[in-house]
């Protein structure tokens, strides 16, 4: 059987392996090369799999169809162990030996050219019909035919890589279901007066999420603070249900405890000025916070920075461990498609047979990778779902 693959990522090179060891595989891309995005996942150096492969790591709009494809993971990590892929594991994180990406995509490249694979880079696909043999591919200046046609064509994350969201064009003429894609993975952004004032701080917090006033989760871990927001893994992780939350009108906000580590800020505060009892707030500050970061939380209690702890009141007091350990930002957007790692939405896995990811309305096309609506939090799971959907729809045909 001829199989073609449109989409040389992550999803779509395991699937024309595993599909070559049994058909003669087509493999199209735009770009010049396979592998474009994975080159700058985990800044460089691939997060491609975690510990802890299952459903709680992900958003979806069907659990149990997820739950189905996850249960391939331990063949699909003995799978990419044959490839030569050799784990580092920090943490649960698991990263190629070499710590780089590089390393990957060339294992990847290296063995797609030792299978029953053509090539078909820079290639531009223009449209796709569906004939009663399969499928016609078409181009500006070449057609395809194929018995079976996977879509690996990612979501509209990183659209320098190649993602556009032509994958849900297709789907929508097939009268296939697509949730609405926004961005997932990237930094949330608010109107706060300060941002000027706390831009550029790194710091450990604890993030904790809430919808119409209702709290959602929470995350901990270093934050960024920038002139549009915050970001770092901790939102990232938040962001998808932040703003899928955003786009239906409910109120979001988060709240940001400064202080993570420390179980009773006020007591701990107390017994710091006791201790050293020559020091005033701003001080007793000093080793705690970054300056900038210390000077808006004096703004906003309104507290003279050289005032002592013993001389504030009680309300004041309060107000100030309150500001530090519950700093609430209303958000108000998010970032582009561009700055985002992966998408939220994308094609109803509802629309999918999970044993085969092959589409319940379409015979013979296959959607695998980030075309569906499953995104996952940082630590590999974005890419260990996108090797595990494409093994499935290999081996499947």
């Amino acid at each position: 059987m001829k199989i073609a693959v449109i989409g040389a990522g992550a999803s779509g090179i395991i699937a024309a392996l595993k599909a070559s060891e049994n058909n003669h595989v087509i493999l199209i891309d735009k770009n010049d090369k396979c592998g474009k995005k994975l080159l700058v996942t985990g800044n460089g150096r691939c997060n491609y799999w975690h510990d802890n492969i299952s459903k709680d790591a992900y958003y979806t709009d069907d659990y149990d169809g997820l739950e189905s494809i996850l249960s391939y993971s331990e063949e699909v990590y003995d799978y990419l162990l044959s490839l030569g892929i050799y784990p580092r594991i920090k943490d649960g994180y698991y990263y190629p030996q070499s710590n780089s990406a590089y390393s990957i995509r060339e294992i990847f490249a290296c063995e797609l050219k030792k299978r029953n694979i053509d090539f078909k880079y820079n290639f531009n696909v223009i449209k796709i019909e569906k004939e009663d043999y399969g499928f016609k591919i078409i181009s500006d200046n070449e057609t395809i035919l194929c018995d079976k046609l996977i879509i690996a064509t990612g979501s509209k994350a990183m659209p320098k890589s190649g993602s556009d969201g032509f994958g849900y064009e297709i789907a929508k003429k097939f009268n296939i279901n697509v949730n609405k894609v926004l961005p997932s993975l990237v930094s949330l952004n608010t109107s706060e007066n300060f941002l000027k004032d706390w831009s550029g701080i790194r710091t450990d917090a604890k993030v904790s999420l809430f919808i119409n006033d209702k709290y959602v989760n929470s995350e901990i871990g270093e934050i960024q603070l920038t002139d549009n927001g915050v970001s770092g893994i901790c939102v990232f992780n938040l962001s998808g249900k932040a703003i899928r939350s955003f786009e239906e009108g409910k109120n979001v906000f988060l709240s940001i405890n400064f202080a993570p580590f420390i179980e009773d800020f006020y007591h701990f505060f107390e017994e710091r000025s006791n201790i050293i009892n020559n020091q005033n707030i701003k001080e007793l500050c000093e080793s705690l916070f970054n300056y900038k970061l210390s000077n808006i939380f004096f703004k906003k209690c309104n507290i003279n920075p050289n005032a002592y702890w013993k001389s504030l009141t009680d309300k004041e007091k309060e107000l100030f461990v309150k500001t530090i350990t519950n700093f609430h930002i209303k958000i108000d957007g998010y970032g582009s498609f561009d700055k985002a790692q992966v998408c939220t939405g994308g094609i109803s896995l509802k629309e999918i047979d999970e044993n085969t990811m092959e589409c319940k309305k379409v015979k013979g096309l296959y959607y695998i990778g980030e075309t569906l609506d499953v995104d996952g939090i940082c630590g590999g799971y974005n890419l260990a779902f996108a090797f595990i959907s494409g093994y499935i729809a290999g081996k499947s045909v």
